[in-house]
């Protein structure tokens, strides 16, 4: 049903931007755009626009916890979205990152799109993390360092070692903190996660007994 809801929700949407017209004409607004690609949500303050330009109104009121492509961020401080194949922005405070473990999982999910299963993926590959814990990584680290950052936006990490409270979107470091992984979904006895350099590629979906993730070196890093 919930999926349903928001596929109607997205369809209104989409009609309302098709008929909507901006409510006055203003000069171009002089930016550039470094080029994204994440999904975020809709919040209380959303407002979609035909410019990066707080004058460009389209739609002035948008529900809230809807899930948006961004496709690009504006020097000004816009994001550039995708909608029913037209471009549009919102402006930085109009967009959230994921607030739910059923978000996260969407968010993460998508980036297969960008680490599909199987592609080459070692210690040559290194990643800018903005979780604050660590600068970045290298191979496994480095992987879910990405796929954690396209989930939580900036929000820093903790590190923790309470292993009844791993969560969606959780990086773990196992093998005795020699591998990382990202938690895709908790199970009772087991989780189930995407890792690179599994095998010198990307691998999602291994399942990981709980009882394997304790070791003396390991821990947890959450960004909730």
């Amino acid at each position: 049903m919930r999926k349903f809801l928001n596929s109607m929700i997205g369809l209104m949407l989409g009609a309302a931007l098709f008929f909507a017209a901006p409510a006055m004409e203003s000069e171009a607004a002089e930016y550039s755009v470094a080029p994204a690609d994440a999904i975020l949500y809709t919040n209380d303050n959303t407002v979609i626009l035909s410019d990066a330009d707080d004058a460009s109104v389209v739609l002035p009121e948008v529900a809230a916890d809807l899930p948006i492509q961004v496709t690009g961020i504006t020097s000004n401080g816009y994001f550039q979205i995708a909608l029913d194949g037209q471009t549009f922005y919102i402006h930085g405070i109009g967009l959230s990152a994921a607030k739910t473990d059923r978000q996260v999982y969407d968010i993460m999910m998508a980036q297969k799109a960008v680490f599909p299963e199987g592609m080459h993926w070692t210690n040559d590959n290194y990643y800018a993390w903005k979780g604050g814990t660590y600068t970045g990584g290298f191979g496994c680290a480095g992987f879910a360092f990405a796929v954690s950052d396209a989930a939580f936006g900036d929000t820093k990490a903790v590190i923790h070692k309470d292993y009844t409270n791993i969560k969606v979107g959780d990086i773990l470091r196992v093998d005795n903190d020699t591998h990382s992984v990202i938690v895709l979904e908790v199970r009772e006895q087991s989780v189930i996660v995407a890792e690179g350099n599994y095998n010198a590629s990307i691998h999602w979906g291994r399942e990981i007994s709980k009882a394997a993730l304790t070791d003396p070196y390991s821990y947890i890093m959450t960004r909730y």
